[in-house]
């Protein structure tokens, strides 16, 4: 039928769905039937290897489980079908999650192969309980993924089991002994002896880094969680595992002792305290089985009709075992100051020195712990001593970073301090930090820009590249970075080419003793807080800050100055640009819902100091929510943030800038305006 329609109609058969139509992907390279599919999402090049062993020791590509396998492929190919997605075409990122989602449902049913004998009867077996099951597991921990393929506990399981001859242990402990080493307080995840026999079967099975890859990484040894999770689980599932963050106590060996942080951290949202998953992503895995129903009324058969009445009360099931999205924990106002600030100075103090010696150092080659160069004056002002820490106790090794004694410890302070600038500023998600290269500072006219892909940008297939003004300041320190890459690259040593690729630290004390590793932002700024000693809370936690925080920060200052004034910090900026166009540049940079709730936070706090350009406003929310004004006063600081936010996406109340020409030229003041007043409400 499809076929008879005019040619100016043709579009309407993609919605149109049959077996036909859900075997074509936009994203699968290979041909339907190829037995491993090349897929490419953006740039983004993957495989999906569909040659997995069932339970009665087959494989799903042979000929005898042929129809299980097509419906397998075209469930698949059904996730980004229009009549899931609607008329618009998922962006790349989009359409790979939703492969992955889908792959990690079926994942969890081919795990359990011998329960429900798929080789003999497909997914036939599954009933509404197992779908219950499903849904109960994917909602027991944050991470739905980790609950459905458990990966510390399937690598621990397997490296319990495995052997090693007493040659190749003996071989490896000639060859390798620090790999064999143990502290004696040293937290372990298997027992001493076991330990020993893993790291040895790790060695002999490529399961290491720095392995065959020749790869530079900051440990001795780090054990490559995907590669062992295939010889694990790896023959019976989909999956192409990525669980590189994975805590492995006792199987990676650090090439000292590893000093991450000084002090516990103020969680960074409410999901860091709450290990329910979350409502948002839950949801997500119950929308990939209920896409089972549309397969299966276009002839995929897999669950029964039965099996998906499970989803009728799944809510019910889901009901106080999930959380609702998160809302990042806004920083105070003095630490975003204080940030802000601190990152400033130290750029403008020491960035070019710090750089321009390491690069002196490489050029010279050899030995980077001989620093054969002379210590700048700048440096050896600022206490740089050495490359590396020699620090045995955390005591000695912070002592040591507030210093200044050692170069690597201060370039990983400049990074921190660059990534804290440019995202304040900027207001980017990290993960388009690590992105950034050289050629993402554009120059146009005098001014810079800021070249990204934008992400969650669902536009068709493509996801937008986009310019966004770049102050001067962070252009330059961007600049400052890419120069570093492209001579290290010039020099012939190791380097990606992203600009926050950091520099190797060379802990092993013999070549390659320049290179760089991949961007590692949570170390960064760890390190920036640690050398900078930022606040904590009253329980004694410090703000280890996060890049997610930081999209609000210049947002909350700029409020913040027309609100109580005395922000230093802006003064660099207003000198520079008029007070208009610094809001225009805020307005830009910062995604409105953001904005929103950072001016919720500053008028939070003229409420609690009981400012009177906040009097109305304060008056509508205790009439709106039912509250005297002393209620106001002692409620949690983010029931009120909540109260006021909820007025401003109403409607109901206003806050913006008013502009007006004062002695020192353009000034501005935050004005809170009630749109309706609680007497006319």
């Amino acid at each position: 039928m499809s076929n008879a329609l005019p040619k100016e109609l043709s579009f309407i058969n993609l919605f149109r769905l049959s077996e036909h139509t859900l075997e074509h992907a936009s994203w699968r390279i290979s041909d339907f039937v190829a037995d491993v599919w090349e897929c490419l999402f953006g740039t983004t090049r993957t495989t999906i290897d569909f040659r997995k062993a069932l339970d009665d020791g087959s494989l799903l590509t042979d000929s005898k489980n042929r129809e299980l396998l097509d419906s397998i492929k075209r469930f698949l190919c059904l996730q980004t079908h229009p009549a899931l997605t609607g008329s618009a075409v998922l962006a790349p990122t989009t359409a790979r999650m939703r492969i992955a989602l889908a792959i990690a449902t079926l994942d969890y049913f081919l795990l359990r192969s011998d329960e429900f004998q798929i080789a003999k009867h497909g997914f036939r077996l599954v009933t509404a309980n197992d779908v219950m099951g499903l849904i109960a597991v994917i909602a027991s921990h944050r991470s739905p993924v980790r609950s459905i393929y458990e990966p510390q506990s399937r690598i621990l399981s397997y490296l319990s089991q495995v052997q090693v001859s007493a040659f190749d242990l003996a071989q490896l402990q000639r060859t390798t002994p620090d790999l064999f080493e143990l502290a004696e307080d040293e937290q372990l995840s298997l027992p001493r002896d076991q330990i020993l026999v893993a790291r040895a079967w790790l060695k002999l099975h490529d399961c290491y880094q720095p392995g065959t890859s020749g790869a530079v990484t900051e440990y001795r040894y780090r054990v490559v969680r995907g590669r062992v999770l295939s010889e694990a689980i790896g023959r019976h599932v989909l999956n192409d595992f990525h669980f590189e963050n994975l805590q492995l106590p006792g199987l990676d060996v650090a090439p000292s002792q590893w000093f991450a942080r000084e002090m516990s951290a103020v969680p960074a949202n409410n999901l860091d305290e709450d290990e329910r998953p979350s409502r948002e992503y839950i949801n997500q895995y119950i929308a990939v089985v209920r896409s089972m129903r549309v397969a299966q009324q276009n002839g995929v058969s897999l669950f029964s009709e039965q099996a998906l009445t499970a989803l009728e009360t799944a809510p019910i099931l889901l009901k106080d075992r999930t959380k609702e999205r998160a809302r990042f924990t806004t920083l105070p106002f003095s630490l975003a100051n204080d940030l802000l600030s601190n990152s400033i100075e130290f750029y403008l103090e020491y960035a070019e020195p710090i750089v321009d010696y390491y690069l002196t150092l490489a050029r010279m080659g050899g030995n980077i712990h001989a620093m054969a160069a002379p210590i700048p004056s700048k440096l050896a002002a600022l206490g740089v001593v050495r490359w590396r820490s020699n620090a045995i106790t955390a005591d000695e090794f912070f002592g040591q970073l507030r210093r200044g004694e050692c170069l690597f410890n201060m370039l990983e302070v400049l990074y921190g301090a660059i990534a804290v600038l440019v995202n304040t500023l900027m207001a980017r998600r990290v993960s388009e930090l690590e992105d950034l290269r050289a050629d993402s500072i554009v120059e146009e006219h005098g001014a810079y820009f800021l070249a990204f892909n934008l992400r969650k940008a669902n536009v068709l297939e493509h996801r937008k590249r986009t310019l966004r003004p770049l102050p001067t300041i962070a252009a330059e320190a961007l600049k400052l970075l890419a120069r570093l890459s492209q001579t290290m690259r010039d020099l012939g040593h190791q380097n990606d080419g992203k600009l926050f690729s950091i520099p190797y630290s060379a802990w092993q004390r013999k070549p390659p003793h320049f290179g760089a590793c991949q961007p590692d932002f949570t170390r960064f700024f760890d390190r920036f807080c640690d050398y900078f000693q930022t606040g904590q809370d009253e329980r004694g936690r410090r703000y280890y800050v996060r890049a997610h925080q930081l999209r609000r920060n210049f947002a909350m200052l700029f409020f913040w100055q027309g609100s109580f004034g005395g922000v230093e910090v802006l003064r660099y900026f207003l000198g520079h640009h008029k007070a208009q166009m610094i809001y225009r540049y805020v307005t830009q940079a910062v995604p409105g819902k953001i904005l929103r709730r950072v001016m919720a936070s500053v008028a939070k706090d003229l409420i609690k100091a009981e400012h009177p350009a906040i009097e109305e406003l304060a008056a509508l929310i205790c009439e709106r929510y039912g509250i005297s004004l002393n209620d106001l006063h002692i409620l949690p600081e983010r029931d009120v943030v909540d109260y006021v936010e909820d007025l401003i996406k109403s409607g109901e109340a206003e806050v913006k800038p008013e502009f007006f020409r004062g002695p020192k030229g353009q000034e501005y003041r935050i004005v809170y305006r009630v749109m309706k007043h609680p007497a006319e409400a």
